[in-house]
Order: C-alpha cells, then sequence, then structure tokens
C-alpha cells in the first residue's frame, strides 16, 4: 500500500513538471486521491483510484498533446507571419536603397556641370535643396514603415502569446485550475442539461502570492479529488462540488475557517486574511469578478 501511495505522489508530481500549463490540476487531483486513500484503502477504494487515476492520466495526455500540439500552430503561424514581414521590409529596403542611389548620383554629378551649361540650368541652390528635400522625403518615409513593420511584428507576438495563454488551465501561482478552463467545466455542466453547484471562497483583500499559495493548499485537503478547484481572482477561489447543494452548503461552513484566519509569510510576518464562503446563487454579498477586459 505504500508503494502504491507513493507511487500515485510521484505520478502527480510528474504531470504537474512535464506540462505546467495543463498538469497542475490534474496533478492537484491525483493528490487529494492519495490523501483519501491514506484513510481508506480498502479494497473497493483502491480498484476505485486506480480507474480514477487511469481516468485523469487519458485526460490529462489528451489535455498535453493539444496544448503542445496548439504551441507547433501558433509557432508555424508566427513563422510564416514574421517572414512575411521580413520580405516586406526587405523588398522597401531594396526600393528606398534605389532612390537614395539616385539622389546620390544627382548630387554627385551636380557640381561637375560644365559653366556654360550651368547657366541653362536650374539655379543651383535650388537644385541641391530639391534634392535634399527629396532625401530627407526618403529617409522619412524608410522611418516611417520601418516602424510600422516593426509594430506588425510586434502585434503579431502578442497574438500568439494571448492563443497560447488562452490554451493553459493551470493557474501558475496556485497549480490550481485556472479561471478559463474553469469556465469551460461549468459550460459543460450545463450543457449536459445539470445546474452546476458552486461554492465561492471569497477573501476581503487580494492574497499575497505565498498567502494564494497557502489557501490552494488548505483548500485542497479540504476536498475530495473529483471537486474541481480554481483561483478565479486575486482574492477569490471557486469550487465546482460534486454533489447536492445542500451538502456543499454544509461544507462551506465547515472549511471557512479552516482557510481564514493568520498565514506566516516567508519573511516571518503573518497576514491575516477574512473570508466568506458560500453557494453563489445564495450568496447576494458575493460578485464573481469579471476577468480582466471584460
Amino acid at each position: 500500500m505504500y508503494c502504491y501511495l507513493s507511487t500515485l505522489q510521484a505520478v502527480a508530481d510528474a504531470v504537474r513538471e512535464a506540462c505546467p500549463p495543463v498538469g497542475g490540476p490534474c496533478g492537484q487531483r491525483l493528490s487529494r486521491l492519495r490523501a483519501r486513500l491514506a484513510f481508506d484503502s480498502t479494497t473497493g477504494a483502491i480498484e476505485e483510484s486506480c480507474a480514477i487515476a487511469s481516468r485523469e492520466l487519458r485526460e490529462y495526455a489528451g489535455m498535453a498533446f493539444g496544448y503542445v500540439e496548439r504551441h507547433r500552430v501558433e509557432l508555424r503561424r508566427a513563422i510564416a507571419s514574421l517572414e512575411d514581414v521580413v520580405r516586406t521590409f526587405a523588398q522597401r529596403q531594396d526600393f528606398y536603397g534605389s532612390r537614395l542611389r539616385r539622389f546620390a548620383a544627382k548630387m554627385e554629378n551636380g557640381p561637375s556641370l560644365p559653366d556654360s551649361d550651368r547657366g541653362n540650368s536650374e539655379n543651383p541652390d535650388e537644385s541641391i535643396a530639391s534634392q535634399v528635400d527629396g532625401l530627407l522625403s526618403c529617409v522619412e518615409s524608410m522611418s516611417h514603415e520601418s516602424q510600422s513593420l516593426l509594430e506588425r511584428m510586434r502585434d503579431e507576438l502578442e497574438r500568439v502569446e494571448t492563443r497560447l495563454v488562452e490554451a493553459e488551465i493551470t493557474d501558475p501561482v496556485t497549480g490550481l485550475m485556472n479561471r478559463r478552463e474553469m469556465e469551460r467545466r461549468i459550460e459543460a455542466v450545463k450543457a449536459r442539461g445539470e445546474s452546476p453547484v458552486l461554492l465561492l471562497f471569497e477573501f476581503r483583500d487580494p492574497l499575497p502570492r505565498e498567502v494564494a499559495q497557502q489557501v490552494a493548499a488548505r483548500l485542497g485537503s479540504q476536498f475530495r479529488h473529483n471537486d474541481l478547484l480554481s483561483r478565479w481572482s486575486n482574492c477569490q477561489f471557486l469550487v465546482l462540488f460534486q454533489g447536492l447543494a445542500e451538502t456543499a452548503r454544509t461544507r462551506a461552513e465547515q472549511v471557512e475557517p479552516w482557510i481564514a484566519g493568520r498565514y506566516l509569510l516567508d519573511t516571518g510576518a503573518a497576514f491575516e486574511t477574512v473570508v466568506q464562503a458560500g453557494l453563489v446563487e445564495e450568496a447576494a454579498a458575493f460578485e464573481l469578478a469579471p476577468l480582466p477586459g471584460r
């Protein structure tokens, strides 16, 4: 039994480390499954855990493959876009290079005109001024187009980064499910014609990074492996509870004092927290914070 639990924890750790952007929630659930088995190691519980672990690993494999494939597609798209920008940049450089060479030739040949011809030509000062104006205009156009192409490159890289972030399902601070993935899970429950049972734990103030990590660890120890936990905002944690609303309400009341109170920081200082917990549809005092940009 010890070997089995150790292996299960090793798998949970490996899942988190192999692909952090998608492995965090799966690793968290496997760790909670291991903790449950430590208290209930009956034959039935062990057999059930094997089935659950297999299902979790298959789901993780699909998500990790999708994430890596998304990176491959986005990388190819970015390379193609950047190649187009570089190609356009080279073409425009050739064009302006030709213009600059023509201006250079005119300026080089202008002063060497014979005196007899100069009388029939335009005023030399006006000719030079015209060439200088043309040269400055060419340089200004080069600068403007170079800046425009660089902006295109930056915009494309930002779009690629945004699309890749949207493929992540793990909150990088706590290792819990991030908000986007929780929203997808909630919509999946609704699509099955069911009403999601949601527990919200809302702290009065935004949590420092290390406190958020400790809160996530405490929450994880208080819920079953099949309850989905997420970091909803800087001061909110949301749980998609697998069970009846009445059971969830009772569980929220039990967990609230466990995650409230004092947390110790690495500096030795203490951080005091105040938290409210309850079912989302019942708590008028709660408000799910919108995603940035919404």
